[in-house]
């Protein structure tokens, strides 16, 4: 799957240069089918949560993610060449799906491919889509940062989750669980670990105690 997906992208810069890049989308929309089982026209309508659960159909869930993720941070690529203001949607699927993908634990090289989630996160930033406005993307940017071990950003994100005026009842409550679990993690790491993510077991029992607190007051 990722030799053909080199082979698209190789194709697709080539109708790049060449600023065909309608026949460009056209290549990568064909390609999705083709590779990954990826209907654009659903991608273009489906929420994030939904795309993700589409994935989850197939056998081979990881590599669907990595492939798909791909293809859409391309697409993208060429919408916003064209100046088209729906090319933050599609980076923002893509970004999900590469962390889904991290997620499983399954992927050779992963360094590889967080590299590519790391350049979406400012773009996709900047296009406000990491704002309170927003929060139904926050818990994946969570979950991002805290497998790629940056801890500290990972509770920024975290916080914001938690003081949010936006998030549901129900999200809050298992935000809050999940805050401790990330917490207990944190305080079973080794301390060279912690500090790499610039944290400390410290902080970890200190922010645990306070969510178990603000648990009990809810």
């Amino acid at each position: 799957m990722v030799e053909m997906l080199t082979t698209v992208l190789m194709k697709v810069l080539n109708l790049k240069e060449n600023k065909n890049y309608q026949e460009a989308l056209k290549e990568l929309e064909s390609a999705g089918k083709t590779i990954a089982g990826l209907d654009f026209e659903m991608v273009k309508i489906l929420k994030a949560d939904d795309l993700v659960s589409l994935m989850k159909t197939s056998d081979v869930y990881a590599g669907r993610c990595l492939i798909s993720a791909g293809l859409l941070s391309e697409y993208a690529n060429i919408l916003k060449i064209q100046n088209d203001q729906q090319c933050y949607d599609y980076y923002n699927k893509s970004f999900r799906l590469y962390t889904e993908a991290l997620l499983t634990k399954e992927i050779p090289d992963p360094e590889k491919y967080t590299e590519k989630a790391d350049q979406l996160i400012p773009v996709l930033t900047s296009a406000g889509f990491f704002s309170e406005q927003r929060h139904e993307n926050y818990p994946a940017l969570f979950e991002y940062y805290y497998l790629t071990g940056k801890f500290s950003k990972a509770e920024d994100v975290l916080f914001d989750i938690l003081e949010s005026d936006f998030l549901e009842t129900g999200e809050k409550v298992r935000m809050r669980k999940r805050a401790v679990a990330f917490y207990k993690d944190l305080i079973s790491k080794d301390e060279t670990e912690l500090i790499k993510g610039n944290f400390s077991k410290e902080e970890a029992m200190e922010s645990l105690e306070e969510i178990l607190s603000q648990i009990k007051l809810n």
